[in-house]
């Protein structure tokens, strides 16, 4: 088989090289997966993603936690500065984060399925009254995140948890945010996501979703949402008061009906 260039990659006897230098190692690598390796069939669903992604870091450094280091270096300088206009991975998620620690009300908040955790991280740097927690499912992803975060001497903290079975007490958080999660659950999960959201939250639940017209499984999308379904989801919670609307992407806001008065504005 002839071997593939494409921009950041090279396609050989079925093995995917990088072709970036160590300032190229950063959460800009989504878009290139998506964008070059898609179409091409090696990404075919969110597993073979993860297994490209992970690789592609790893291969920056013979030491992964320099890797990963360098990693989150480059990704963090990037959501710091980003460029306005930007259409790619880091610039996109740059305004959704934005607009989400916009949205927090309060100085508790809980990143349910936070990833790699660049939002509590963010929101850590930002705005030094908060006590922000990152949980995910997967507990090396989580590890990563905290051992980065306390190297950076960031007060964000990560852990291990289940969206669907919060460690946390009823309204023991603030405000709760679950930030391009949904899409990867089962259609028939998603009430009951957002049930055990607005459990652990005190005030408000800001969910953010990719507005597709059918689920992206390069990215492991297993259901996909339009602005009626986000809306007819957050109608079903007895007690808040829901917002829908679009900003990159589809936000969904849950304010608790006892905190009317004190809501603040969406902008």
């Amino acid at each position: 088989m002839p071997s593939i260039t494409t921009q950041h990659f090279l396609i050989q006897d079925g093995h995917i090289r990088p072709r970036l230098g160590s300032s190229g190692i950063s959460n800009e690598l989504a878009g290139h997966i998506a964008a070059e390796l898609a179409p091409l069939g090696l990404v075919p669903d969110g597993p073979a993603f993860e297994r490209v992604f992970v690789d592609t870091v790893q291969a920056a450094h013979p030491d992964p936690r320099h890797a990963w280091s360098l990693f989150y270096s480059n990704t963090m300088r990037h959501l710091h500065h980003p460029d306005p206009g930007g259409t790619g991975s880091i610039a996109t998620f740059a305004r959704i984060y934005e607009h989400v620690m916009s949205l927090i009300r309060g100085t508790t908040v809980l990143d349910a399925g936070c990833c790699f955790g660049f939002l509590p991280l963010l929101a850590a740097d930002r705005d030094p009254r908060l006590r922000i927690v990152g949980v995910d499912l997967v507990p090396p992803a989580v590890a990563l995140a905290d051992r980065i975060s306390r190297t950076r001497g960031s007060r964000a903290r990560f852990a291990a948890a289940d969206l669907m079975a919060l460690p946390a007490g009823d309204q023991a958080v603030d405000t709760v945010l679950a930030v391009h999660v949904l899409e990867h659950l089962e259609a028939d999960a998603s009430a009951l996501a957002v049930a055990q959201l607005c459990r652990v939250a005190r005030h408000r639940v800001v969910v953010a979703v990719p507005l597709e017209a059918a689920p992206d499984p390069t990215f492991g999308h297993v259901q996909a949402f339009d602005l009626p379904r986000l809306a007819r989801l957050g109608a079903r919670g007895e007690g808040w008061s829901p917002a829908v609307y679009a900003a990159d992407g589809g936000r969904l806001v849950l304010d608790r009906d006892t905190a009317r008065l004190a809501r603040q504005p969406l902008s």
